[in-house]
């Protein structure tokens, strides 16, 4: 009994002894720090957010930065649309290219700028303007002779539901007032149409006598515009209780209203006659 008792003693160690050179086997010798973990990619990207949700007729701006090896200058940025799951960065797919503009596709042609042009401060954050049905999807960034990176950000197009704002002012009788309506978003691509309707009480239409309107643009920043419009005139009190509605039209095919009800303060002069 014995013999089996040390046979299998030696057995079980033998096994034990496998079992550690099994998980130690890519272990360092003993007495040798453990090797150094891999160093990160110098070329990355970050997108803020990851997706966006843009109405048509607005503009996407698309936010991000960019890291590269020190010895890399970059002075091209290349911006692709991935049409399907096959490869991106391809001439056929270029809707942005700041050396040659001519190379982008006909229908992103001077509908996307660069928010920052000098490459050196890591920024690749480009704006959209006019955005269509057909500008959804996945899109990719590259530095020309360099490097594409492999993260893309995504767009997807809903239908236009935000409205235009109107200020009205206190309106008084006799005493010259003006509406201002804002068309929402601040693109800075083709301007929005923006007209003002009136109408009375019930279906009749009334004018707005000696009445003028004027459509402007406050430029925010180089890519960045706010678009509206001014309507002025004389309260009377046949002005009370009009509803005037501003209408905001973009690229002809989205259109939204806004109406608003005119509160016209009346003044009343009371003579009294002494008999």
């Amino acid at each position: 009994w014995y013999g089996k008792y040390l046979s299998r003693h030696y057995l079980i160690k033998n096994v034990y002894e496998q079992v550690l050179y099994h998980h130690c086997i890519n272990c360092p010798p003993s007495g040798q720090p453990p090797p150094p973990p891999p160093k990160p990619s110098p070329w990355t990207i970050t997108f803020s957010p990851a997706e966006i949700t843009v109405e048509k007729g607005q503009c996407a701006v698309i936010s991000c930065t960019f890291t590269h090896p020190d010895n890399i200058k970059p002075t091209t940025a290349i911006w692709f649309k991935c049409r399907t799951k096959d490869r991106c960065d391809e001439d056929k797919n270029i809707t942005f290219h700041s050396e040659t503009p001519s190379k982008a596709q006909e229908g992103f042609k001077q509908r996307v700028s660069l928010l920052e042009t000098d490459l050196t401060k890591k920024n690749c954050s480009v704006i959209i303007n006019d955005i269509r049905e057909n500008d959804a999807g996945e899109y990719q960034f590259r530095l020309l002779n360099s490097y594409t990176y492999s993260k893309k950000v995504k767009i997807t197009v809903s239908a236009l539901t935000q409205k235009p704002s109107v200020l009205t002012p206190p309106l008084t009788e006799g005493e010259p007032a003006t509406l201002t309506c804002t068309a929402p978003g601040f693109c800075s691509g083709t301007p929005p149409n923006i007209t003002w309707t009136w109408r009375g009480t019930g279906d009749n239409i009334t004018e707005l006598r000696d009445n003028t309107t004027i459509q402007m643009r406050e430029d925010l920043t180089n890519v960045t515009t706010t678009h509206f419009s001014t309507l002025t005139f004389t309260p009377s009190a046949e002005h009370h209780n009009m509803m005037v509605m501003c209408q905001v039209s973009f690229q002809k095919k989205y259109q939204i209203e806004e109406t608003v009800t005119l509160n016209v303060t009346c003044e009343y002069h009371l003579s009294y006659i002494l008999h």
